[in-house]
């Protein structure tokens, strides 16, 4: 049975995500433009409301199908391996269709008694299959993560986001058209009296958010369905000799609950992680409500024809998390990956007891998180207003509330991108419930934060950026201490902090004076967008020279071939 390794793990989750990531942009973008702040708004809470759902319903899936998985597979206890996989599929899936089912019916009055937005509960209902799909899935991903096996989970999250933009996207489009097409016929829009287009165009936004999100969970049913084929077709690895080696197996009832046990202290983790997106869901709506309310002057360069006073507070809080928190999830979201790839050989090692191997893994694997993070979270707080004005052009009002949010969440972006790797390693070594806990505290510290700074007129567009970073900071710190504690292992500063510091300082810099040095040329001053593309470009070639230069780890990490023909050579 063939494994991949930690570096060809990473590259073939890191390219998938890198892939899945510019086409969630190119989502975002049109998707955006049409529903506009307020119908993010909608799209932000309906997912804000799902999103805990889900995670207590799959989030364990993949990281307990994954250690049990390295587990049997490290032992060969191959027959215990495939059982499991079949005694998983047939209990999370129906776990899943009971809380399909459960959603799907207390959709909207949830939506009402939380967010306040009863046409929210539409965009709920259409996520609802998505629990279904998603519990299959992640037990074929976590299976073959578990194999060393990266090719199913990269693959399907390709196919996924392809049909999310394909079919969110034409989907949204598409109602609105109706809304538009039918005011135009019957004056009306949804069986809603319209005085002109542009009221159609705000009564359909609720439509056409819950279409986007109809084709996030048809997207997810296709990934499904492919990666249920592909196990199929192409199989797992393992021979008829490697069954007949070890043919005997736990009962049924062990391998529940041994599920259980590993999937369900993760799963309530993954529930406490949602507590960022849930407190600003709540605060940051009622809290801006404030703030308009005693400083309305403050806000009224965000006013138009299209948006009153009375609808800031959710064009506020749509923008701030479709724009702003949008962007700086990008790179936490890949970063995540590499604590996926790494988690199979940690398990293998921690189980043997291999405590300098585990140590080895998890430098090697905040190196490379770091190498990401750095330049990244630099970038996006140096060229915030920049970035949204290349994705998002056309928002002007969405850019200018959302961009001081963003350039503050470029810290939370660093401490993300390190923390959330570990949070998935932690999991899988039986730390759930210090993860609970860190999540907690930090949530706590969030909650405090909003309430006190998003009703500061003066920083309301900026108060729950800065209460995020606080809270990621707490965050970050307890989770990597609590991590090496738990291994063992000492961190290698000089490798996950100070060279990549030194390197995204120096992309920093690269794409600043670039910037400034393109702005004064008369050629260019009329194109920002392709002053901010040649920025980021020169910036990348310079952390390039300098990881060259300084970074041996990511060196032979970026260029494995050439490595391994040298070591040939010698």
């Amino acid at each position: 049975m063939n494994k991949q390794g930690f570096l060809k793990g990473s590259a073939i989750l890191l390219v998938s995500i890198a892939f899945t990531k510019t086409l969630g942009l190119l989502y975002r973008i049109p998707l955006t433009r049409l529903l506009g702040g307020s119908g993010m708004g909608y799209y932000s809470s309906a997912f804000c409301l799902f999103t805990p759902v889900m995670a207590l319903a799959a989030a364990g899936i993949p990281s307990a199908m994954a250690r049990l998985a390295a587990e049997d597979s490290a032992f060969e206890r191959y027959a215990q391996l495939r059982k499991t996989k079949r005694v998983a599929m047939r209990l999370f899936t129906g776990i899943g269709l009971a809380c399909a089912a459960i959603v799907a019916l207390l959709a909207v009055p949830a939506a009402e008694l939380f967010t306040g937005q009863k046409n929210a509960g539409f965009c709920i209902v259409c996520l609802a299959p998505a629990l279904v799909f998603c519990s299959a899935m992640s037990v074929e991903r976590g299976y073959y993560e578990g194999l060393h096996n990266m090719y199913p989970t990269a693959v399907s999250e390709i196919i996924e986001t392809i049909f999310k933009l394909l079919l969110g996207i034409g989907f949204s489009y598409g109602v609105h058209a109706y809304a538009l097409r039918e005011f135009a016929q019957k004056g009306s829009c949804f069986g809603i009296v319209c005085s002109d287009a542009a009221q159609a165009a705000r009564v359909s936004l609720p439509f056409s958010a819950a279409a986007a999100v109809l084709g996030t969970s048809l997207s997810s049913g296709i990934a499904c369905i492919y990666i249920i084929v592909r196990s199929k077709l192409r199989g797992d690895g393992i021979t008829p000799q490697m069954l007949r080696k070890d043919t005997v197996t736990e009962k049924t009832g062990n391998i529940v609950r041994r599920l259980l046990s590993y999937s369900m202290p993760v799963s309530l983790a993954a529930l406490i992680t949602t507590l960022t997106g849930m407190i600003d869901m709540l605060t940051v709506n009622p809290c801006a409500a404030v703030a308009v309310k005693q400083a309305p002057q403050k806000f009224a360069h965000l006013l138009s024809d299209s948006l009153s006073a009375d609808m800031l507070p959710n064009f506020i809080y749509g923008s701030y998390t479709g724009l702003a928190v949008a962007v700086a999830g990008l790179v936490p979201t890949l970063t995540a990956m590499l604590g996926k790839s790494a988690l199979a050989g940690v398990i293998e090692s921690f189980a043997k007891g291999d405590t300098k191997a585990v140590g080895h893994r998890l430098n090697k694997m905040l190196t490379l998180c770091s190498m990401i993070a750095f330049p990244s979270a630099m970038g996006i707080s140096l060229m915030s207003r920049q970035i949204l004005e290349l994705l998002f052009s056309g928002r002007t009002a969405e850019i200018a509330a959302a961009a001081p949010s963003l350039r503050i969440l470029g810290a939370a972006v660093l401490l993300m991108s390190l923390s959330l790797p570990c949070f998935t390693i932690m999991q899988a070594l039986g730390k759930s419930k210090q993860v609970m806990l860190i999540m907690l505290c930090g949530g706590a510290v969030k909650l405090c934060a909003n309430v006190l700074l998003i009703r500061i007129p003066a920083v309301t567009l900026t108060g729950a950026a800065v209460s995020t970073v606080i809270s990621e900071m707490f965050i970050c710190i307890c989770t990597v201490v609590s991590l090496y504690k738990t291994a063992g292992a000492v961190c290698s500063l000089k490798n996950v902090i100070l060279r990549p510091l030194y390197a995204g300082s120096m992309a920093s810099c690269a794409a600043y004076l670039s910037e400034q040095i393109m702005r004064k040329w008369d050629m260019l001053a009329d194109k920002p967008a392709l002053i901010t593309l040649l920025a980021i470009f020169f910036s990348v070639i310079m952390y390039l020279i300098v990881v060259a230069l300084l970074c041996e780890m990511p060196k032979s990490a970026l260029f494995p071939a050439f490595y391994k023909k040298n070591r040939k050579n010698t």
